[in-house]
């Protein structure tokens, strides 16, 4: 007995709904923070992927209106890949910006010998560097960021509904403003211990012109290292009421 036409059409948008959610949600887990590290295997991103996915389509299904041949799907699953990939790399760079905060204080407190290879971030990375980022991910995880970042997910339907946005001018400053909002918190973070560091480095200069026989041109450095991790380690609070509001704006 040949199936209902309905029926099939029923089951084809159903099955073609989730599998657009599953493209969105796979692609934040592979980009969230906590998430996208090297040290965590892929099959469970894709177990999580297909948890939530699980949860999440029996209340956005019924609103997605999914295209109805094979080769739409493919297209409009690649867009919504892109899209949740979008959400979790806006999340990453506050993580991305505190690091570049701390590289940018460990630079003027002489730490760049010091860098070492960092796989989650891809690079190098100063102990400070690498000290505020983790500060800047323990306070994500303290503000129930995933469980935020998954209500953003589904939020995002209401401003892009199922099969991808287009590109448009708006698109394209909402994703250069997220990198200029990166940049503006490392550069918050860091200023003020880079500025007291760098008045410090006057003084000293001023120190060895009037005091020439003292050995400042030796002890510059540790007394740089000195300073800057003791203005990194006092401002460590400051620090993280600045990433706890980048968290609040974000999410």
């Amino acid at each position: 007995m040949p199936a209902d036409p309905i029926t099939l059409f029923w089951l084809w948008q159903h099955a073609a709904a989730s599998a657009l959610i599953l493209g969105r949600v796979a692609g934040l887990c592979w980009t969230a923070p906590a998430l996208a590290t090297p040290g965590l295997d892929w099959r469970i991103r894709v177990v999580l992927a297909v948890l939530l996915t699980g949860i999440l389509a029996p209340l956005l299904a019924p609103t997605l209106v999914a295209p109805a041949d094979a080769l739409g799907l493919v297209r409009a699953g690649l867009a919504e890949v892109l899209i949740g990939a979008a959400l979790g790399w806006s999340a990453a760079l506050v993580i991305a910006g505190a690091r570049l905060a701390g590289e940018l204080v460990g630079a003027q407190a002489g730490l760049a010998p010091a860098a070492l290879f960092d796989p989650e971030a891809g690079g190098e990375l100063t102990p400070l560097g690498h000290l505020y980022g983790l500060i800047a991910l323990a306070t994500f995880l303290a503000l129930e960021g995933p469980l935020r970042l998954v209500q953003t997910l589904a939020e995002s339907y209401r401003v892009l509904p199922g099969g991808g946005p287009s590109l448009s001018d708006e698109t394209a400053r909402l994703a250069f403003g997220r990198v200029s909002e990166a940049l503006e918190l490392a550069l918050r973070a860091a200023a003020p211990p880079a500025l007291a560091l760098a008045l410090a480095g006057v003084a000293l200069g001023l120190l060895g012109r009037t005091a020439p026989s003292l050995p400042l041109l030796a002890l510059s450095l540790p007394l740089r290292t000195m300073l800057g991790l003791a203005f990194a380690i006092a401002g460590l609070v400051a620090v993280a009421a600045l990433f706890s509001t980048a968290w609040m704006v974000l999410l």
